[in-house]
């Protein structure tokens, strides 16, 4: 606090200066995450309604092909305006559950109810990881969805054509899109996994210390 908490009244204003911070950065926060919904599942609901038309209306509809190139080009988009904040973000919010999976331990150590506090502040910074991820993971999910609904269609019965277009489309959904930064780390419920392991190892191991001393 910029103030020392010596009253009644400096403790209020500080109860006060905390609600305000919380709530600015919960604004913030809950604006990214309705981002993250809206793009993830208008992805998702592109991509559903793709395979659909591929399954039923078969290759020779010209406009699946368009359909395809406008995923493609919203994954693209998207991750170009937002993958390197995620990638702060991410970086951000593991050193931070770090940084509170400490203080718990010491809290836990001295029976100090302030631990509760610090775990609350390890959900409440991972579940900015975890609505990343879990939107990625629905758009990993959809497309590649993309390559099996392309396989399975009557492509053996087409003509030349048609089958040629069909078989580039096929050779570019083998590698689904993702949400990633330069395909350095992928946003996925494996990456949130990854991050869940690291920071239980973290924690084991400063437990394990503070245990020894």
């Amino acid at each position: 606090m910029p103030w020392s908490i010596n009253n009644i009244w400096s403790y209020t204003a500080s109860c006060i200066w905390m609600l305000y911070i919380t709530y600015c950065g919960l604004i913030i926060h809950l604006g990214f995450c309705s981002l993250h919904f809206t793009v993830s599942f208008q992805i998702s609901a592109y991509s559903k309604i793709f395979q659909h038309h591929l399954e039923n209306s078969g290759p020779q509809d010209k406009s699946i092909y368009l359909h395809h190139q406008t995923i493609i080009k919203l994954v693209s988009d998207y991750n170009e305006i937002s993958s390197f904040i995620i990638y702060v973000e991410v970086l951000v919010v593991s050193l931070e559950a770090c940084g509170f999976g400490y203080a718990m331990i010491k809290g836990l150590k001295r029976y100090d109810p302030q631990a509760i506090e610090s775990f609350y502040a390890i959900m409440m910074v991972l579940s900015a990881i975890f609505v990343t991820c879990l939107c990625g993971q629905e758009i990993s999910t959809q497309t590649e969805k993309f390559h099996e609904s392309s396989y399975m269609t009557n492509w053996y019965e087409e003509k030349p054509k048609i089958r040629k277009d069909l078989l580039t489309m096929m050779m570019v959904t083998m590698k689904p899109k993702t949400l990633n930064y330069r395909m350095l780390a992928m946003w996925n419920m494996e990456c949130f996994a990854a991050i869940i392991q690291g920071l239980y190892s973290y924690l084991t191991m400063i437990s394990s210390f503070e245990s020894e001393d």
